[in-house]
């Protein structure tokens, strides 16, 4: 947008001022503000005059602004710029843009000034000069400087000459390979002050390739900006030794929250240290910027990545991008392609290692000043624009708000405890209810207080970087910190509430905020700046909720198609056709606290042509999470919870079937009353997960539920969801359920080293667990066959079968196979087992290990029936009908969680652990028991793929192979896969789970197909 012409006077228009999003730069346009007549006649010498105001709260000082203006003044040697206080300051004209003027601005916090340009003689020039000298061109300010060659030595050597440090010191050299034709070269000096100077450098060859940099200095500023075009081969490099002549001992980078220092001679490998753009999720010798010194040396030299989101381009930068900074010293700057921003910073030691605990480290504050939040980028953003929507508007639409007025009871003691004290994070569900029924002017201002607070803390964390390294940092806490701010502001953003500056400021604010969401330097998954899932899927949703909190504003609907294409291809790609989800169901959690609310807010916005709560796809990635869910669990009263599978913690509960219970309770009732079901079998949990702030409903968790709705158990049978797992359940639902859940399929982020392995419940109690979530556990700590390198990709489901009496899984990972049969009794007290089979193609020695959620420890005799005693009165019998000669130990294991449902973090498992050699197959049959039930009598049958179990319930036969297989004996024949008999007084009953022939005194049973097929005879 143009700040300087002449308006259109043919007819009328609102005018609109993009304003700084942080310092709300408002160009104002210089006609219309300035009073020029169509003959061109300025009154008062004046010619034009910019006005910035700073809506951010920060402090800004020497900020390089670049104005466009009428082509007409660009040039002019008669005008002279006065700042706020009428001082001359001095500017520069610049051809960039169709002509534009720069000038060095600085404007107080929350504070507008104004610059004018009149009539008069420029007398003010600042200390930057440009020498031309034969072998190169310098540029030099009061700060720092550089040396550009402009001979043949920069086909050897680079463009680099040297870079001055604040010293005066001269420092710095490079080598560049370049393979394939001569290259020319050529240094132009573009632009020679007095408010910068910009020398370019190009390379260029007969084939196409190039390289092309541009070198800038600004008065002032002890920075040299340096942006790089480049198209070369594969092996082509500069390796740019800055410190040459400097030899510094120490360097100092930031990953966390404070800056880091080490010696260079503790770093012994020959990569020290990568250099890049955006910041990886936990790489403790990455950093964006990376400061050289010495003990003995006044200086400090840093190098430091500019603009992040240009180092990459989407779907065509393939390779390695990132500076490579050698144990000598030097860093390797690739140039295959395509573009890079980046800085040098001269500063002096003793400034630069201060303590800064209000800030971030002194070389950082220059990144973000000419990199993360120059101004001259914010004064374009849009920071006042017309229009006002009703509020609170995100998780409620006016209906519900005033359903919930007319259905509130106030309770005096608790509004006169709310009154005595300042609202905060853990008090704002009741601050904000109360706000809402009573309409208490003091009670909402005070809320309105703690919010702006809020949402100035929230803007601090994108301006100042004082708690995290970089702005993309540690998304999650990020979004934590800034969605509460987004609700606790939506509750008062409302005139009757806030003062018009307050609105003004709070609406400025929250647009600053999704400008800078939606810059691809903060994140960007096409460009790989991303972490884990969750961390895309939290700050994408992020900028939609802010999206429908100024709907009006003239960027929101592409905020919010960011965060709706986001939503989208999640819902699309990472469930499964019947459910799942691609992270671990902690993980999950952290997901759907931001798709969810982002879902409702949708709703009173025209951004979204469907209603996003009600998607096919987030119904069934919840159901899927409540019919995975644990049996009630003795340790949580009777609760349910998630599994602790992947990066899942022990006990973990959560609310968001309870959420989906009042989305769908109109569109479909019945599911609606399951999902209530599920919920209240958690306890009523009012939080997504544990372990996390989960801000989302925040103010608002009140509304996220609906406590009329009747709970009606769900007939879940066992069930495979394809690319996450298999479920199995018999007695469901129950106090007294067995249930098995196996983990196989590509959805499987976030997780353990699990590939393949399962959780086993017998009789409503937990007897073979996973640790919890304490890291990315390894394959020993888990429920299967532990082949280290050859376990590689996903466990694949290769066949499944439910049935009433029994279920059958076959699972694949890398020719690791494993044979589930799940044999159910119509009593839940009876014969409700598992025989498990695993097979092996390996090369070299394996694991096989069973966890057990035991006290005592089992014995390891492998020839007997082995009868692990659980602590809630339930004992697993295990009955090896095949070990390959595997011998048998036992060890016992103690894993700490991070968080935990229950009483404790700490996970306390023995194991049943099988050294296995190559082509080994291991068969176990694992029997759920009471503990005043006494062992069965377990018989091997078939060479090991048959046991015949005789319990005081009856007799039963059960076979699994891996190939089809015959066996007969007295008045029983088999001839398949999978299959059991169970004999019970009242008469028995045949089970086909896949294709085969079974034979039961003179009773016949054929399976032809994959379906479990069952047939029942009398006594």
């Amino acid at each position: 947008m143009s700040y300087f012409r002449l308006p259109d006077t043919s007819k009328p228009r609102l005018l609109r001022f993009p304003l700084w999003a942080s310092m709300w730069l408002v160009a104002l346009f210089t006609c219309a503000d300035c009073g020029i007549s169509a003959s061109g006649e300025k009154p008062a010498q004046e010619l034009a005059k910019f006005a910035l105001r700073d809506y951010l709260g920060r402090e800004w000082q020497n900020e390089l602004v670049f104005f466009k203006v009428d082509a007409a003044l660009v040039g002019r040697k008669d005008a002279v710029l006065m700042d706020a206080n009428g001082r001359e300051i001095p500017y520069q004209w610049s051809t960039e843009d169709n002509g534009s003027i720069a000038f060095l601005a600085s404007v107080p916090k929350f504070t507008r000034v104004e610059y004018k340009l009149v009539r008069g003689t420029p007398k003010t020039a600042p200390n930057l000069k440009v020498t031309q000298q034969p072998d190169s061109v310098e540029m030099v300010n009061d700060k720092t400087g550089i040396r550009v060659y402009r001979n043949s030595e920069a086909l050897q050597r680079g463009p680099i000459a040297g870079v001055k440090l604040s010293s005066g010191k001269w420092v710095g050299s490079g080598q560049l390979t370049w393979p394939g034709p001569p290259m020319d070269f050529k240094t132009t000096v573009l632009t020679d002050g007095p408010l910068f100077a910009d020398v370019e450098s190009a390379y260029t060859s007969s084939t196409g390739d190039f390289w092309k940099l541009r070198f800038r200095i600004i008065a002032g500023e002890p920075v040299i900006l340096v942006d790089e075009e480049f198209s070369g081969a594969a092996q082509a490099y500069y390796q740019f030794n800055a410190v040459k002549d400097f030899g510094p001992d120490s360097l100092l980078w930031r990953t966390g929250p404070t800056a880091t220092t080490n010696l260079w001679k503790n770093l012994t490998g020959e990569h020290a240290f990568t250099l890049e753009p955006w910041l990886r999720w936990g790489s403790p010798m990455h950093g964006t910027w990376l400061a050289f010194y010495r003990d003995d040396s006044p200086d400090l030299l840093t190098i430091g990545a500019r603009d992040p989101s240009n180092w990459v381009e989407p779907g065509k930068t393939t390779w390695k991008y990132a500076i490579d900074v050698r144990n000598d010293q030097t860093m390797r700057f690739q140039l295959r392609g395509f573009k890079r921003n980046w800085m040098v910073i001269a500063l002096s030691k003793k400034d630069a290692l201060q303590t800064q605990s209000d800030s971030a480290p002194l070389s950082q504050q220059y990144v973000i000043k000419h990199s993360d939040l120059p101004l001259n980028r914010v004064k374009d953003f849009v920071l006042e624009w017309s229009g006002q929507v009703e509020h609170p508007r995100l998780l409620a639409t006016k209906s519900e708000i005033q359903e919930f007025k007319a259905n509130f009871k106030v309770d005096t003691k608790r509004l006169n405890a709310l009154r005595r004290n300042d609202p905060n994070v853990a008090l704002l569900d009741d601050y904000i209810a109360y706000a809402l029924a009573t309409e208490d002017a003091e009670f909402k201002r005070r809320l309105a207080r703690f919010a702006l607070i809020q949402l100035q803390s929230a803007v601090d964390l994108y301006v100042r970087e004082t708690k995290f390294p970089t702005q993309g940092s540690d998304p999650p806490r990020h979004y934590d910190q800034v969605t509460v701010a987004v609700n606790a502001i939506d509750a008062v953003l409302r005139p009757d509430v806030l003062s018009p500056a307050e609105l003004q400021l709070a609406r400025s604010q929250l647009a600053f905020l999704a400008y800078t969401l939606a810059n691809p330097s903060v994140l960007s998954p096409e460009r790989g700046f991303n972490a884990n899932p969750n961390m895309t899927t939290t700050t994408r949703c992020l900028l939609g909720m802010i999206a429908c909190l100024i709907p009006e504003h003239p960027k929101a609907k592409d905020w919010a198609e960011l965060g709706i294409r986001e939503m989208a291809k999640e819902l699309e790609k990472w469930t499964g056709p019947n459910g799942g989800w691609l992270e671990a169901p902690h993980y999950m959690t952290v997901s759907m606290d931001a798709i969810i609310p982002f879902a409702i807010a949708l709703r009173q916005t025209t951004f979204a042509d469907q209603d996003w709560t009600l998607h096919p796809k987030l119904r069934d990635a919840i159901r899927w999470l409540a019919s995975i869910s644990t049996p009630p669990d003795p340790r949580l009263a009777g609760q349910r919870h998630m599994p602790e599978i992947g990066n899942t913690y022990l006990g973990e509960r959560t609310c968001l079937a309870g959420w989906l219970a009042r989305l769908w309770k109109e569109k479909d009732p019945e599911f609606a009353k399951q999902m209530q079901w599920a919920w209240k079998e958690q306890g009523f949990f009012r939080q997504p997960g544990i372990g996390g702030a989960y801000p989302s409903a925040t103010g608002y968790s009140w509304l996220m539920f609906d406590y009329s709705i009747p709970a009606q158990p769900p007939h879940w049978q066992s069930e495979w969801f394809p690319e996450c797992g298999v479920v199995m359940h018999a007695h469901f639902p129950s106090d007294c359920e067995t249930y098995l859940y196996l983990i196989a399929g590509k959805l499987h982020d976030h997780y353990d080293y699990d590939e393949g392995s399962f959780i086993l419940w017998g009789k409503g109690k937990p007897l073979c667990e996973d640790f919890g979530y304490y890291g990315r556990a390894p394959a020993s700590d888990h429920n299967r066959v532990d082949r280290a390198k050859q376990d590689k990709g996903a466990a694949e489901i290769k066949e499944t079968a439910n049935g009433a009496q029994a279920d059958y899984l076959r699972s694949d990972l890398a020719g690791w196979q494993r044979q589930i049969l799940f044999v159910k009794d119509q009593d839940c007290s009876g014969p409700n087992y598992f025989v498990v089979r695993d097979t092996l193609n390996n090369d070299d020695p394996a694991d096989w290990r069973l966890w057990l959620a035991t006290d005592v420890p089992p014995s390891t005799n492998s020839s007997e029936p082995i009868r692990v005693q659980g602590r809630f009165g339930v004992d697993l019998v295990v009955y090896f009908l095949e070990t390959s000669d595997g011998a048998l130990s036992a060890e016992a294991l103690t894993r700490k969680n991070g968080a935990s449902g229950f009483k404790d973090r700490m996970a306390n498992q023995r194991s049943l652990h099988l050294k296995l050699k190559p082509h080994s197959t291991v068969i176990a049959v694992l029997y759920p028991i009471l503990h005043g039930q006494p062992t069965p009598r377990f018989t091997r049958l078939a060479n090991g793929a048959g046991v015949k179990i005789e319990s005081s319930f009856g007799t039963d036969y059960a076979f699994l192979g891996l190939d089809p297989f015959e066996f007969k004996q007295d008045l029983v024949a088999f001839r398949g896969r999978s299959g059991a008999i169970q004999v019970r007084p009242a008469g028995a009953q045949m089970t086909l789970t896949t294709e085969g022939e079974m034979q039961f005194q003179n009773h016949t049973l054929v399976n032809e197909g994959n379906k479990v097929k069952t047939d029942r005879t009398g006594s």
